[in-house]
């Protein structure tokens, strides 16, 4: 009996979108985090009061990203995959 080198697995087109679009949203999520982070940050150092918070709030605390921003984000890292340079 011989040995067979194992064959790799190839993902389908679909798989690869998720992918594409799951790490995507991984990133924005991460950037989301982190920029909630230095927000809430500035808003402790600055000495924000309770009377002002909801309007630092509004000024300092990033906006979600949509599902278009995703996208987008899914778009330009499927365009680096496909570079053959």
């Amino acid at each position: 009996m011989s040995y067979e080198e194992p064959k790799p697995y190839k993902k389908n087109p679909y798989d690869l979108r998720y992918d594409v679009l799951s790490m995507a949203k991984d990133m924005l999520d991460r950037s989301y985090e982190t920029n909630k982070e230095i927000a809430k940050h500035a808003m402790h150092v600055g000495g924000v009061e309770h009377k002002d918070i909801l309007s630092a709030y509004d000024k300092y605390i990033p906006k979600m990203y949509t599902p278009e921003e995703v996208k987008n984000q899914a778009q330009m890292l499927y365009e680096f995959i496909q570079k053959k340079d």
